[in-house]
């Protein structure tokens, strides 16, 4: 018999019918899609978003609420009964504290960095475990801003603050400065500059208008405050308006930004650049810039503790501080090239009077009018997480 299927040209046999491999191709990527989308979400969005708000509050903490003006003072949570400025001792036994473990931080930076300073402050590290009785833990911060945030929520003890940043852990997290860095002529200090490329044609502060200035972040005295102030209220110059800006997260790749010419200028601080320059061949040279600016002088970072920590424990830690030896250590081969060798007691009043100036011109702004205030606030506030270390 024959097959009708076999003779008949008509009668097709039935088959499956192929999927369209464009149909495939979505398919397989709406899934892949939603994952990254939520990767983003959870491990990008989110806390950039978190990192701005922190940030956003420690500026306003700084500089004061849009209307304030005045001098900045401490948190009404604390209590001054010297005037010294600085938060005094709780009189209340109940709110001291007496860490198992103390905490210590120096500047918030980035992974890489904070790695080396580990390494450069193991030998006080130690000897500072050895004066108070207690562990210490050299804890790394990924920010300045999130070194300030763990003074103020009682998960950080002891610390290094950079200069810009010394005056908000005072007011707001009950920091209590004891010493700085210093040399055998005393406390050493810095100034702000202005660089820019070598071949650059902007030659002073007047050629800025209609150019861009890298700041660093807004903790910064000299990457952010202290040039904001100086184009302002000596050159009327406002940033958004006369200026553009724009942050590079810290003092090292604003110094390596002009050297690659990728910046048109910045403003940082000296004894960063001279480190740079010592350490890192590759950073920049001398014949690759020119310094169009240098401020007066400013006091280096500052170290200290909480004002919470139990007396006799506070005590030990100022020994500590004030009968560490350099020399051969890491801390000595850190500061070396900005030719700093010992730590020396502070006076947060006389010591940081002109940075508390600084910020209290900038806080002026909140009492502006008009565009000029929106510009100012807007180059203050809306910046990228810092990531480099800054005075």
């Amino acid at each position: 018999m024959t097959d009708p299927a076999s003779s008949s040209p008509t009668d097709p046999r039935p088959h499956r019918k192929r999927t369209n491999p464009l149909i495939l191709l979505v398919m397989a990527i709406i899934p892949a899609a939603a994952i990254v989308w939520a990767m983003y979400q959870t491990q990008v969005r989110k806390p950039v978003e978190t990192n701005q708000q922190m940030n956003s509050d420690l500026v306003y903490n700084m500089l004061g609420r849009p209307g304030e003006a005045g001098v900045l003072r401490l948190n009404e949570k604390f209590t001054d009964a010297d005037g010294d400025l600085v938060a005094d001792t709780p009189t209340d036994a109940a709110k001291l504290i007496d860490p198992p473990k103390l905490l210590f931080s120096y500047v918030g930076t980035s992974q890489a960095e904070g790695e080396r300073l580990r390494d450069r402050f193991k030998e006080f590290t130690a000897f500072l475990s050895e004066k108070t009785g207690k562990p210490v833990e050299f804890t790394l911060f990924q920010s300045p801003e999130e070194e300030l945030k763990a003074l103020c929520d009682g998960k950080l003890h002891v610390a290094g603050v950079n200069t810009g940043n010394i005056p908000t852990a005072v007011n707001q997290c009950g920091f209590v400065p004891i010493c700085g860095l210093a040399n055998d002529k005393g406390l050493g200090t810095y100034q702000m500059q202005i660089i820019v490329p070598a071949d650059s044609p902007i030659q002073s502060l007047d050629n800025m208008r209609g150019h861009e200035l890298t700041l660093t972040e807004p903790g910064s005295n000299s990457g952010f405050k202290v040039p904001l102030v100086l184009l302002n209220h000596d050159k009327g110059l406002i940033p958004g308006k006369d200026f553009t800006v724009r942050y590079s997260g810290g003092h090292e790749a604003s110094i390596k930004g002009i050297a690659d010419k990728t910046y048109q200028a910045a403003a940082v601080a000296s004894d960063v650049l001279k480190r740079v320059m010592a350490e890192d061949p590759a950073g920049i040279k001398k014949e690759q810039f020119r310094v169009i600016y240098e401020s007066e002088d400013f006091p280096t970072a500052g170290f200290g503790y909480v004002c919470n920590l139990k007396p006799d424990l506070a005590e030990k830690v100022k020994q500590a501080f004030s009968s560490f030896q350099w020399k051969g250590t890491g801390v000595e081969r850190e500061f070396a090239a900005s030719e700093q060798t010992k730590f020396a007691p502070v006076v947060f009043k006389k010591d940081f009077a002109l940075v508390r100036r600084i910020d209290d011109a900038i806080r002026s702004v909140r009492s502006m009018e008009g565009s000029e205030a929106t510009t100012m606030e807007a180059a203050m506030t809306s910046r990228p997480a810092a990531t480099m270390p800054a005075h």
